[in-house]
């Protein structure tokens, strides 16, 4: 899946990286319950993000825009 343009609610620490407590998919708004892999490349910040349903989604900023994908979805019970 492609990144899409994405609203998300974060703080910055004192080193730059940012810390996102929420983010806005499709019209829902998901809390991140935690904050995986954190990487920096020519394009920008990248980070990996759990939220509450246990969805991964790969974040990225380039410190003016968000954008995110859904790279891991939780297994279904039957």
């Amino acid at each position: 899946m492609t990144f899409q343009t994405i609203e998300v609610e974060a703080t910055f620490a004192i080193d730059g990286w940012p810390n996102p407590s929420a983010l806005y998919w499709a019209g829902e708004a998901l809390t991140v319950v935690d904050v995986g892999r954190r990487w920096k490349d020519e394009d920008g910040i990248h980070m990996l993000a759990r939220v509450q349903d246990e969805r991964v989604f790969e974040l990225h900023t380039n410190g003016s825009v968000w954008r995110g994908r859904v790279i891991s979805e939780p297994p279904h019970t039957a």
